[in-house]
């Protein structure tokens, strides 16, 4: 029986964290494959800045053709000083939605050596955009919007943190996932023989279209499951 293939995404600056979640993350009837991305190899030591567009390249070229269960990164990335803001978590977070804004339905797993930090950052955020709105009864809190709509989860980065990497991964294994994991392995392949003119002559990337994914992406997965169950079984009458 084949295994289930279960892909994280992973950002980290330890050269060791690739060798880390190959050996400590294992699954049953799974095969687990972490995409592992240092941030600090975007960071410009002459300019003093982040190249954001080569991070995000990057980002598209290591998971295209996969669907991604589930977004882990380090909480302090890179320090700040006078002139660079420094990155962290919540920076990582950001960007990666606005490469591929379908994975804000992912869960977010944010760890740290010091989980005060981080909920430090996060109080002080709120803070900030209610000052910048004094005069507003209601203000407009895009971050706390943000917060609420995404499934973030904060641990410390110890050896706990594997145990909870794997309960993540464990809770991604949908029926929903496995189907759309099993038609992206094939997203380059072209739909014939249908007699659907809005299928054939179609690759499947464009038919499901997952960046912009509407209805007509749910009703390809729905119609092809059902041409599948009709095609290799019998109706017991």
């Amino acid at each position: 029986m084949s295994q289930i293939e279960l892909n994280y995404l992973v950002f980290d600056d330890d050269p060791e964290a690739i060798n880390q979640y190959h050996n400590k993350i294992k699954i049953s009837g799974c095969l687990i494959t972490p995409i592992v991305i240092n941030p600090i190899d975007f960071y410009d030591a002459d300019t003093n800045e982040f190249v954001v567009d080569d991070f995000k390249t990057e980002i598209i070229q290591k998971t295209k053709g996969r669907n991604i269960n589930l977004i882990i990164t380090d909480w302090n990335i890179l320090d700040k000083d006078n002139e660079f803001p420094g990155i962290k978590g919540w920076d990582i977070i950001e960007w990666v939605i606005e490469t591929k804004e379908k994975w804000k339905s992912r869960t977010f797993l944010i760890y740290s050596s010091d989980i005060k930090k981080a909920s430090d950052y996060v109080l002080q955020k709120i803070k900030k955009e209610i000052e910048e709105q004094p005069d507003d009864i209601i203000p407009s809190l895009e971050f706390i919007r943000e917060i609420i709509e995404l499934k973030i989860k904060f641990c410390k980065r110890d050896e706990q943190r594997f145990e909870e990497i794997k309960t993540l991964l464990k809770q991604s294994n949908t029926i929903s996932n496995v189907v759309l994991d099993s038609l992206i392995s094939f997203d380059e392949n072209t739909i014939v023989n249908t007699g659907n003119s809005d299928y054939d002559g179609k690759r499947i990337a464009d038919i499901l279209d997952l960046n912009h994914q509407d209805i007509g992406g749910l009703k390809f997965i729905r119609e092809f499951i059902e041409l599948s169950i009709a095609h290799y079984s019998n109706l017991n009458e």
